[in-house]
């Protein structure tokens, strides 16, 4: 490879801006004509990391990490020496001179991600057009209004629609000159239809990387049949547990707020935004990573949880916690009260609602002691045991042993415990543990000859189980909630988390059945091969398992419905805004049951 001219690398040392290119990394604080703040490559909560603008360097006291601007680049994007020189020559406009010979002279990989990237942006601009300016995508533009949306909160995400004629665009692209061996390793078009769109008639949600680059997208259905939320797969340009959705757009308020807000998805996310409260993020449709931690680590002394309350979202928030406590940042978790997410939070009850939210939210650890306290009947020792067990993970996590008496002391408290019995629990939680397994024994010795009698609801789940990848489309259509019959929820809860750990295996989801009849019926249920005759025939049973539970559960709210409205009056204003909600929402019910209904009469 060509030798970068010297006068080229000077020039590129000159021009960047160190503060600025640093900024994009941890946070700085200006002290006299120095800069200091939170060493990037390894975890502090002491600044150590000193910056000197007139000399163009850096280094770390703690891990002894220094240079230049471009030795930054290099040990923080894991580039050559050349890599780094062309990245911010890119970034600063300056032409790359090489000994000998006045050309570019670009590495494989970085020229494909260009291309890649320019593709992305492109595809990204076709599907806001369509969203914004198209007959096709009024549907999903009015959905979004509907939401509380603004216009300006569509443009600054970029927001799309894909066309429902999954050929448009590979014809499309193809009239633009792009190649269609390129085009076929994109990630936009199926890998076993090449010819046919990863995205067809989705709302489209643009994934973009720190530097405003388009790198995947998300699509969520508006209607019909599939997947409520289809995401671009990993590629050289996209890791999703290196990402964070609206990253880019929420930094600076990170960096300024010294604070973070986790939420479920893109919508949540959304809404924050349209409220304002723009530090808000999203993982990339997997649990919360280490790697999407320490992309904001730097940046934070608060991290707000804001996930979902079912039971899932739950065990997230549980995870999500350990992880950030590990990394030494304190967490805090907001409870939405009268809505189910952070959109109909805003739209019921406006922005001092959500503001409301977040000032009143909970330091983890009394989080966690009122969870364990209503998952466990703390009034029995059994209970009080197992919830200890569960808080004592938390409790490691903490950085300094002052913390973590103070943890144990305020978990003495809350469950009227005596500290060194506690104290004994922690330092052996062995013997708690196998104390609780022969308790439980003794008290379910009776229960074990019992046979499980299963339901339309615990047979759908066996189905899903024993047919384990198709799990990704049930729980795009349903959630915990849906459930009525406990072991089926299980079943889901169970399944969730080995999603959101990314273990779907049998083994996986066997080690979380602590029910040895569970863990037999399901064994039996897979090796008979009952539900997996083919995989059209295992297909038809998911979907119509799928709506059998989702039919039930809609026919449930829709009788509590019709019971708040018949208690509901109407004779002030509020009432009356209320029965109109109640309404539209019984209305919206019936609909989509009828749909159904007349989809199967002529099915």
């Amino acid at each position: 490879m060509a030798k970068i001219s010297s006068s080229t690398i000077d020039e590129v040392n000159a021009r960047t801006d160190i503060i600025s290119l640093i900024g994009e990394y941890t946070r700085l604080e200006r002290r006299g004509s120095d800069w200091w703040g939170c060493c990037p490559f390894h975890n502090e909560k002491t600044p150590s990391f000193h910056v000197v603008p007139d000399k163009r360097m850096y280094h770390c006291f703690g891990c002894g990490q220094g240079g230049s601007a471009i030795n930054f680049v290099m040990e923080i994007e894991k580039l050559s020496f050349t890599e780094a020189v062309v990245q911010l020559a890119k970034k600063t406009g300056i032409e790359v001179v090489y000994e000998g010979a006045n050309f570019v002279q670009e590495n494989p990989l970085e020229k494909r991600k260009d291309e890649i990237y320019d593709l992305y942006s492109r595809t990204s601009g076709t599907f806001h057009f369509f969203l914004t300016q198209s007959d096709m995508g009024k549907f999903a533009f009015d959905y979004l209004i509907s939401r509380g949306v603004s216009k300006e909160i569509i443009e600054k995400f970029q927001l799309g629609y894909s066309p429902s004629d999954r050929t448009w665009l590979k014809k499309f692209l193809l009239s633009k000159n792009y190649s269609n061996e390129f085009l076929n390793e994109s990630g936009l078009f199926s890998k076993k239809y090449p010819d046919i769109a990863f995205f067809s008639d989705r709302l489209m949600f643009p994934i973009f990387n720190r530097k405003n680059q388009v790198v995947a997208f998300g699509g969520r259905i508006l209607h019909g049949e599939g997947p409520k939320y289809l995401n671009s797969g990993e590629m050289i340009q996209y890791k999703k547990g290196e990402t964070l959705y609206a990253f880019n757009f929420a930094k600076e308020t990170i960096r300024k707020e010294k604070s973070v807000i986790f939420c479920e998805g893109y919508m949540d996310v959304i809404a924050y935004h349209q409220a304002g409260i723009t530090n808000a993020v999203a993982p990339l449709g997997t649990a919360l990573t280490e790697g999407q931690v320490k992309l904001i680590s730097s940046f934070v002394d608060t991290v707000y949880l804001s996930l979902d309350s079912d039971d899932a979202g739950q065990n997230a928030t549980y995870k999500a916690i350990l992880l950030c406590r590990k990394l030494d940042l304190p967490v805090k978790v907001i409870k939405l009260e009268g809505g189910k997410d952070p959109s109909e939070i805003l739209n019921k009850f406006g922005l001092q609602a959500l503001t409301n939210a977040i000032n009143d939210a909970i330091i983890d650890s009394d989080f966690l002691l009122s969870a364990l306290s209503v998952k466990y009947n703390i009034g029995t020792p059994d209970g009080k045991t197992k919830a200890s067990l569960d808080f004592f993970p938390y409790v490691d996590a903490l950085s300094s042993d002052i913390q973590k008496d103070s943890c144990l002391e305020k978990l003495c408290q809350t469950y009227n415990l005596k500290p060194e019995a506690v104290k004994a629990d922690f330092n052996n939680r062995e013997n708690a543990r196998n104390r609780i397994q022969t308790s439980s024994i003794n008290n379910n010795i009776a229960n074990k000859t019992e046979e499980i009698k299963l339901n339309a609801e615990s047979r759908a789940m066996l189905a899903v189980v024993a047919n384990i990848d198709y799990f990704s489309q049930m729980r795009n259509c349903l959630s915990v909630d849906d459930f009525e019959d406990a072991l089926a929820r299980d079943m889901f809860i169970a399944l969730e988390e080995c999603y959101r750990e990314g273990s779907m295996n049998y083994d996986a989801f066997l080690s979380k059945c602590t029910d040895e009849r569970v863990q037999k019926i399901v064994t039996k249920s897979v090796i008979s091969g009952e539900f997996t005759s083919s995989p059209e025939t295992s297909q038809q049973t998911i979907e119509d398992c799928i709506w059998v539970i989702k039919k039930n559960s809609l026919e449930r709210k829709r009788d509590r419905l019709v019971n708040q409205i018949r208690q509901c009056q109407g004779n002030t204003l509020e009432e009356q805004q209320k029965l109109d909600l109640l309404l539209n929402e019984k209305i919206s019910i019936d609909l989509e049951l009828n749909n159904r209904k007349k989809k199967d009469a002529i099915g």
